[in-house]
């Protein structure tokens, strides 16, 4: 369990949060992770809220996710979280999730970095963030670094208009519906099989009334897809992930 440092949220999962198995969509559980790390960074005093008061915000630049096991309907869960270590600007934060009884169901690694809201750019960690002690209360995930393969052949493709629900506090697309944007572009035939892990990458924003491209092909291993989530509106690649599925036990 983490010390001080670290937050323990619990959360029961909804009707709404389910696929047609009855467990936990991976966009779901990116999202109780999400906010498991807003209510530990308000703890510390550095929320979103915090840091929008001071014309700032935090960014959520990768997150890497493995699951052993997804949870049930109306299963209660309980997700740690801490932050894990610091390199230049990059601010690292771990997850796990657990059962009531203790299993382990998955875990993740994130990497955040701080926008300025006004110029829409990046900035060096401040130093009422950088005060903030890093003591993880177990050992660190593999930090989520180094280039994810590049995707050679566009197998799958579709384009999504930016919507009013599609935007979040920072005025841009959330993360969890590029995710979603991403893992929709497969197949039915891979969809109904169990997403093990999913490293993604989130490269620039995408703002309302722009049309997001999205392209997914075969990646280096079977079972492994590679993602791509381009901006109509400016060119820019906004998204870069790696999914790993693996077919069901009959």
């Amino acid at each position: 369990m983490a010390k001080a440092t670290g937050g323990e949220s619990r959360f029961v999962v909804r009707s709404n949060e389910i696929d047609y198995r009855g467990q936990a969509t991976m966009p779901a559980l990116v999202s109780y992770m999400q906010e498991a790390a807003w209510e530990n960074t308000a703890t510390l005093g550095i929320s979103m809220y915090e840091l929008l008061e001071r014309g700032l915000t935090w960014v959520l630049q990768r997150m890497r996710v493995e699951m052993f096991r997804y949870p049930r309907h109306a299963e209660p869960i309980i997700v740690e979280t801490w932050a894990s270590g610091r390199e230049k600007v990059f601010l690292h934060r771990d997850f796990r999730i657990y059962t009531s009884e203790g299993e382990l169901l998955g875990q993740a690694t994130s990497v955040w970095l701080v926008m300025d809201v006004v110029k829409r750019q990046l900035v060096a960690v401040p130093d009422f963030i950088m005060a903030q002690e890093i003591a993880p209360g177990q050992e660190p995930l593999p930090f989520a670094k180094g280039k994810l393969p590049q995707l050679q052949e566009t197998q799958y493709e579709q384009q999504t208009p930016v919507r009013w629900h599609d935007i979040d506090l920072n005025r841009h697309v959330t993360n969890t519906r590029y995710l979603q944007w991403a893992l929709d572009t497969l197949p039915v035939a891979v969809l109904e099989q169990q997403l093990s892990q999913v490293d993604i990458i989130f490269r620039a924003e995408s703002l309302l009334g722009d049309t997001v491209t999205a392209v997914a092909g075969a990646g280096e291993a079977p079972g492994v897809y590679l993602h791509k989530l381009i901006s109509q509106e400016t060119g820019k690649e906004l998204v870069q992930a790696r999914t790993e599925w693996k077919k069901l036990e009959s």
